[in-house]
């Protein structure tokens, strides 16, 4: 059963008088509808260099079931997208001089060049001690 917010906001969005108490201003007005669905490809959810979208229409976040047979150095990203093109226009430059992965890579250690793994990791003194076994 619709709740009375719900109808109203479904006669509003499809230009239905409502109540005369009742304005577009107590309601959100949601844009998107049965002509322009809101999906992963939708433009307000891609990254196009607006603020809105995030997403590259390839792959995302899915669930996913750890593969303990591949080596403990190798992590699989391929249902995540962590394509450059992802993120919008705060997420790769920041926001009012904050923040944003261009000002991040100026600041990690860790780049192409310099890239972050276990190899880097010397347990050897603590192999030594006792405290782990490999």
């Amino acid at each position: 059963m619709q709740t009375a917010l719900e109808k109203n906001a479904i006669d509003i969005r499809n230009g239905v008088p409502v109540r005369g108490d009742v304005t577009t201003s107590n309601v959100l007005n949601n844009t998107y509808n049965r002509s322009d669905e809101y999906s992963a490809l939708h433009k307000d959810a891609l990254a196009d260099g607006d603020v809105k979208g995030r997403g590259t229409g390839h792959g995302g976040h899915t669930h996913t079931i750890p593969d303990y047979t591949k080596p403990k150095t190798m992590f699989d990203y391929s249902n995540i997208d962590t394509s450059d093109k992802a993120g919008n226009a705060y997420d790769k430059h920041g926001r009012n001089g904050v923040g944003g992965r261009d000002f991040l890579t100026t600041i990690n250690i860790y780049n192409v060049e310099n890239q972050y793994g276990v190899d880097i990791i010397d347990t050897s003194k603590n192999v030594a001690d006792g405290q782990i076994k490999i």
